[in-house]
């Protein structure tokens, strides 16, 4: 768009309502807020905004990840105003003041027409929601080039796909996207439980079985932690197929990685899964449909 201001000046002024989405947190924490915002803003008659906000969690502007081709906010204040002149704003992030966490979005009867803004690292609670528009959403998401050339650069597909997510806890509270202090203390406690379900030994188990059983000849690994893949390097050699990398970070050079890692999740026949991950949740709706998945906690 000509100026970052066309959003909002009268004379740009569009026809149909909006519906700001300010996304937050991580990568899929935001592509699932921002597909079912789109699903909603279908329902209701509005064209979806997508706010993109470059912070300690998603160091990246959603042009190195995504070749995505609706409107965009990248800048803070432009956002605000946004926020500022809409006619309803919901915020689910429950440490923020004022915040009401999955606050149903435009409520049976609720009579508000005009622009609403929402803010949110969470899938929207709404009358209007759909699923299968979430799925269409996502599915229509593409690449940037950078992150093509990375999976490009791995072998796949591969029978088993293991993501292993487990950086939350004592040892990462230091980093500022990991601190307890990003979520209320029940849900972070939630997610420590969770983690401790996620350890490497784990779906070691797991896939030594299926590798008995003669169903995961080819591996492809997606780990939060360099030891996690030195260890499954040397207990799989060549059976094993990753995505090398230096940083494990939120830097947008490691954001193209990880959505590399995602979509290299979704080309295997079979995923092993983090349990309380969004990173595992995305990619397998993004996979083909039926794929099996068994989470870790619950299913091994």
């Amino acid at each position: 768009m000509s100026s970052p201001f066309a959003l909002i000046d009268p004379p740009e002024a569009p026809v149909r309502p909006r519906l700001f989405l300010d996304a937050q947190h991580g990568l899929c924490n935001r592509l699932r807020a921002m597909a079912s915002g789109a699903a909603i803003a279908k329902a209701t008659g509005r064209d979806l905004v997508v706010v993109w906000r470059r912070d300690h969690h998603c160091d990246a502007r959603i042009g190195d990840l995504l070749a995505y081709p609706g409107a965009v906010i990248e800048e803070d204040d432009v956002a605000d105003l946004c926020r500022d002149l809409s006619e309803r704003v919901y915020n689910y992030m429950e440490i923020e003041p004022g915040s009401a966490y999955l606050e149903p979005i435009l409520a049976q009867n609720d009579a508000t027409s005009g622009d609403i803004y929402v803010r949110s690292a969470y899938t929207l609670v709404s009358p209007h929601a759909d699923p299968a528009a979430e799925q269409v959403f996502l599915r229509g998401l593409i690449p940037s080039e950078p992150v093509c050339d990375l999976i490009k650069k791995v072998r796949h597909p591969n029978d088993v796909a293991v993501h292993i997510r487990i950086s939350t806890g004592p040892g990462f509270d230091h980093l500022s996207y990991e601190s307890p202090d990003n979520w209320p203390e029940e849900r972070h406690a939630e997610m420590l439980y969770w983690r401790a379900k996620s350890q490497p030994e784990v779906f070691e188990a797991r896939l030594d079985e299926l590798i008995a059983q003669g169903k995961a000849e080819t591996v492809f690994l997606a780990a939060d932690l360099p030891e996690t893949y030195a260890r499954f390097q040397d207990r799989y050699g060549d059976r094993l197929s990753y995505l090398p990398r230096k940083l494990y970070d939120r830097s947008a050079e490691q954001l193209q990685y990880a959505l590399a890692d995602l979509l290299l999740l979704t080309r295997a026949e079979r995923l092993l899964a983090s349990n309380w991950s969004s990173f595992s949740d995305v990619a397998q709706r993004l996979a083909p449909l039926g794929r099996p998945v068994e989470q870790s906690g619950t299913d091994f």
